[in-house]
């Protein structure tokens, strides 16, 4: 039984290294409007295309539940200031059978807005997208991180 578990193991952690995140999911980050001024709110656009018969998981649920949720973590700098939290834009919604808890998630598209307000106009935001692709065929799920830098 150890032997068969080891093997299913192995073989399951080279389909993993085989597929990488970056081939299922690429990013485009944006800004509303480039020509905003300092003290004026605009928001940053995070828009993910995703392959056919894999999902990702929104970033509006609780992460105690089994699925992880998609994370944003933005660096402090001083031209700009977070207005409320990331929102996600019609994740769909679904219960997972195991846990009894609903969860969001995107298909094909993804997309996730952030209000900021400007401290001055030269501005600077970075960060990192953390989060779970998981395959509807498979259920084989591969975690990512993402840099990004929107200026």
């Amino acid at each position: 039984m150890t032997r068969k578990f080891l093997l299913f193991f192995l073989l399951l952690s080279v389909k993993i290294q085989a597929q990488d995140a970056g081939e299922i999911s690429k990013w485009d980050i944006s800004v509303s409007n480039k020509e905003a001024k300092a003290g004026e709110e605009i928001e940053l656009v995070f828009l993910a295309s995703i392959d056919k018969n894999w999902k990702l998981y929104s970033s509006d649920f609780r992460n105690d539940i089994g699925p992880l949720p998609t994370e944003f973590r933005f660096a402090e700098t001083d031209g700009y200031n977070l207005v409320g939290k990331i929102e996600p834009v019609k994740p769909k919604k679904t219960v997972d059978p195991t846990w009894d808890v609903a969860y969001t998630y995107f298909l094909e598209k993804a997309e996730f807005r952030q209000k900021i307000k400007l401290t001055r106009k030269d501005f600077i935001v970075k960060g990192t997208i953390k989060g779970l692709l998981c395959s509807n065929e498979d259920g084989i799920c591969i975690p990512f991180q993402k840099s990004f830098q929107v200026n």
